[in-house]
């Protein structure tokens, strides 16, 4: 079973519900998803997002046994997961893609819940709270935060940011206000309104669930008619 959490909002759900569908689609082994959301904390920073330091949380949620996949919500995987699950752990706790040689971005993440016993986020808030550790730090995995001397590299590949190529096998778009279902306009929207398009005809979203999103303001007013044109 490949456990993937996912970091969400109720204001991301279709990007969410993309997100699976677009692992589900073409990964062959049982996959086991989980939302990391509403989990209460005394962070007295505020978080880059609803979700952002409960990543932290798997191994924990995990019971410190077995591996994990973390994934943010605004994310399509194209690619069979079990490539990734199965990647060598370098004799690292944490696998994630390499800003430079001191940080490494952690949106994409293949844990060793056994090796990272000490991530236990109550305890990381006391120290941040108090000065002690970095927030930032501890989200980029640098020097000034918790969880530094943990990871080891992921390719490039593994979490492209706003951009598509033949090598590609996840796709991030951090460019906020152009995702997608924000906007029209971004570059590779189209490899998210094909993987929309591709759960509607197989009934796994329904169209009346994205009119609900318009009418919310969570997806911009046109997305279905360029879904439907893509």
């Amino acid at each position: 079973m490949i456990k993937v959490f996912i970091g969400t909002e109720p204001a991301q759900w279709l990007p969410t519900e993309v997100l699976k569908w677009s692992v589900l689609k073409r990964t062959q082994s049982p996959v086991e998803f989980r939302e990391l959301k509403d989990i209460p904390l005394k962070l007295k920073i505020k978080m880059y997002t609803g979700f952002s330091f409960y990543r932290f949380s798997i191994p924990d949620a995990c019971h410190f046994e077995g591996r994990a996949i973390y994934l943010d919500a605004d994310i399509v995987v194209l690619c069979d997961l079990l490539e990734l699950f199965q990647l060598d752990m370098q004799d690292k706790g944490a696998l994630a893609r390499p800003v430079n040689e001191r940080s490494w971005l952690t949106s994409v993440m293949l844990l060793d819940c056994a090796r990272l016993k000490h991530w236990k986020i109550h305890d990381w808030v006391t120290l941040i709270n108090s000065g002690m550790a970095s927030y930032k730090g501890t989200m980029r995995a640098d020097p000034t935060g918790l969880n530094h001397r943990d990871f080891g590299n992921l390719a490039e590949y593994w979490n492209h940011l706003d951009f598509v190529d033949e090598k590609t096998k996840i796709v991030h778009y951090t460019d906020v206000p152009r995702q997608p279902w924000k906007t029209p306009g971004h570059p590779f929207a189209n490899t998210f309104l094909k993987e929309l398009k591709a759960a509607i005809d197989a009934g796994a979203i329904t169209t009346k669930a994205i009119e609900d999103e318009i009418k919310a303001g969570h997806v911009y007013p046109t997305l279905l008619q360029d879904v439907m044109n893509c």
